[in-house]
């Protein structure tokens, strides 16, 4: 099979972008996919598909090279790139009418590229997700997929670990936190299990442990009182990350309430204090083979 069949057979007219032939790709995947099917012709035909996209990806990585070399003018977001990270992600930006309401979002630029305060973080954790999506459909190919709950949870887990690489804990910390000494304070939450008492202002509270990326508090005691949460939700991927890379010390102290919280539920409002380690290690390599296994996991699933 030559490009030219290999274009036919996926209907394209040489036009079309690397993404878009993937979205052509697996469209008709999805038609033809025997698992789909049950069909020994729709099952040819998969296998056709599947050769002539293998055959014209090859090509991606060069064409674009040679395209981009050949542009005097391209569209560069203006943020460092974490050149370790696993894979590129898009910087997406909405688009609004005359009225100010959102009518779509467009790319404009890709790369490794670091959250920035000029990146709105909806928009940045969108774009995240939509990585964590386009992995798990190249991992595991066209057919049937895991049950939806299964799916889901590895898409959290996938989102989770590739916006660790995307954000820079210390500069962000920096940023969103109030310095003192040589301490970042934040405002916190302690969401309350149903069966304890809310501790008093002025109480100590004591890191626990972290699963499943919540960072579980106890008393003086031992005593489990809950999880801990953040106003601001830049907070969370920013603390844990460094409370899970042991980058950061921790102190925390139940204050008066003073900001009515999102959380319905029974909570105290807790001042954080965060000193960084002196001696703080990357774990940018075992991030990677984090993802690697995940990847692998889904794909067996």
């Amino acid at each position: 099979m030559n490009k030219a069949q290999a274009k036919k057979i996926l209907g394209l007219t040489g036009a079309e972008t690397p993404k878009e032939i993937k979205s052509k790709y697996r469209k008709l995947m999805h038609d033809y996919h025997p698992d789909n099917t049950q069909n020994d012709a729709s099952s040819k035909t998969a296998a056709k598909i599947n050769t002539a996209y293998e055959l014209l990806k090859d090509g991606f990585a060069k064409s674009e090279v040679k395209s981009s070399k050949n542009k005097k003018t391209q569209t560069v977001w203006k943020a460092k790139e974490n050149k370790n990270a696993f894979t590129e992600r898009p910087i997406l930006h909405q688009i609004e009418d005359y009225d100010g309401e959102v009518i779509g979002t467009i790319e404009v630029a890709r790369g490794k590229y670091i959250w920035t305060m000029d990146e709105e973080f909806p928009m940045f954790l969108k774009s995240v997700y939509e990585t964590a999506k386009d992995l798990l459909i190249d991992a595991r190919g066209i057919g049937n997929e895991p049950a939806e709950i299964t799916k889901q949870k590895y898409l959290a887990d996938l989102t989770y670990l590739l916006t660790s690489q995307y954000i820079d804990g210390l500069t962000s910390l920096q940023q969103l936190a109030t310095k003192e000494g040589s301490d970042f304070k934040v405002s916190a939450m302690l969401e309350m299990e149903s069966d304890k008492a809310i501790p008093k202002v002025g109480t100590s509270l004591y890191p626990a442990g972290i699963t499943n990326h919540r960072l579980y508090i106890r008393n003086i005691s031992g005593e489990i009182l809950g999880y801990l949460s953040f106003k601001d939700d830049r907070l969370y991927y920013v603390i844990i990350p460094l409370l899970e890379g042991h980058a950061v010390q921790v102190k925390m102290q139940v204050v008066e309430k003073k900001l009515k919280a999102r959380s319905k539920g029974r909570y105290a409002e807790v001042a954080l204090w965060l000193r960084l380690n002196k001696e703080r290690k990357t774990d940018i390599e075992s991030k990677n083979l984090k993802i690697e296994e995940l990847l692998r996991a889904y794909a067996q699933q």
